[in-house]
């Protein structure tokens, strides 16, 4: 048997230098790793042997496997950091081309509402990033899932929208359409929910930011980083270039998620010609940033100025 398995080392990791894309390697490690796979039947095999023989031949099956496995997890990072690099080709502008005659039109929309929250709160924005639903399911269900503590029995549907949520109350990993399903909830068709509607939702959702973060950054998921790109670059609408989120991708490990602060912006509720609207108090939304944002940079800065003296 022992040699049995050794063949099986032997072949798989031929195959897994030979693959040429993602879906042949999931058929790889189906083929040896799966539920029928040429490993796993030789752990059905093991009764047959004696009580001596079957914790080394089980040893030995679990490090081929634990070395499949992480080949085959290599090959994968390969491939989705070549994918990676393809984006980053084209974004790659080619000076030598005649230039295009300009072509004039009205400000676009996205830059108007840009520059009207840059004047609400005071700070130049740098970078913006529109995404749906799509892409947190996708995310989340990308790192395993994101480990909540639910404030209360979520139930809710809204068939005109296919909104259905349906969460029970306490700790528990949110899978991705679960997630979803948390951060849209504001209240139930029986009337229950948050009792400051809107708002309350709003922090529930700073927290989940909060809890998604660090799962991202967990060692388990770091490996991961050029594929959660990929998935976030194909469903938004950003001016983040892949060539600039790989860059910033090289320090999330040193991110320090006990420094990330929220808030939400000073205000009330109102409605206005029967329709329900937030109304932002611009001033204390600016003091709001300048102690919040503003000044703990320029601490932190002078801290790490001190520091290096």
């Amino acid at each position: 048997m022992k040699e049995q398995i050794e063949q099986i080392r032997v072949s798989a990791r031929e195959e897994i230098a030979k693959v040429e894309d993602l879906k042949q390697l999931v058929d790889l490690k189906v083929k040896y790793l799966g539920k029928k796979g040429e490993l796993t039947s030789v752990l059905r095999g093991m009764g047959a042997l004696s009580a001596e023989e079957r914790p080394v031949i089980g040893s030995l099956v679990n490090d081929v496997r634990d070395e499949l496995e992480a080949a085959i997890s290599q090959k994968e990072n390969e491939f989705k950091t070549a994918e990676l690099n393809k984006k980053l080709e084209k974004e790659t502008i080619d000076i030598t081309l005649p230039s295009k005659k300009a072509i004039r039109g009205s400000e676009h929309p996205l830059n108007r509402t840009i520059e009207q929250i840059e004047d609400l709160i005071g700070v130049n924005i740098d970078y913006y990033l529109i995404f749906d639903s799509k892409m947190l399911i996708e995310i989340v269900d990308k790192i395993g899932g994101v480990e909540v503590d639910v404030p209360m029995r979520m139930k809710y549907d809204d068939p005109t929208q296919n909104l259905h949520i349906d969460l029970k109350k306490g700790n528990q990993i949110l899978n991705g359409k679960q997630a979803e399903q948390f951060v849209r909830y504001r209240k139930g068709n029986d009337g229950s929910g948050y009792a400051r509607g809107d708002i309350q939702r709003t922090e529930v959702q700073q927290q989940f930011i909060k809890k998604f973060i660090s799962t991202v950054l967990s060692t388990k998921n770091l490996t991961k980083i050029p594929d959660l790109i990929n998935i976030a670059l194909d469903n938004t609408d950003t001016n983040i270039t892949a060539r600039e989120a790989l860059k910033y991708s090289t320090d999330v490990a040193k991110i320090d998620t006990s420094n990330i602060s929220s808030c939400t912006a000073p205000g009330e509720a109102k409605y206005i010609n029967n329709i329900s609207y937030f109304v932002m108090d611009k001033e204390k939304t600016k003091e709001l940033v300048k102690n919040k944002l503003v000044d703990n940079s320029s601490e932190e800065t002078t801290t790490q100025s001190n520091t290096a003296n």
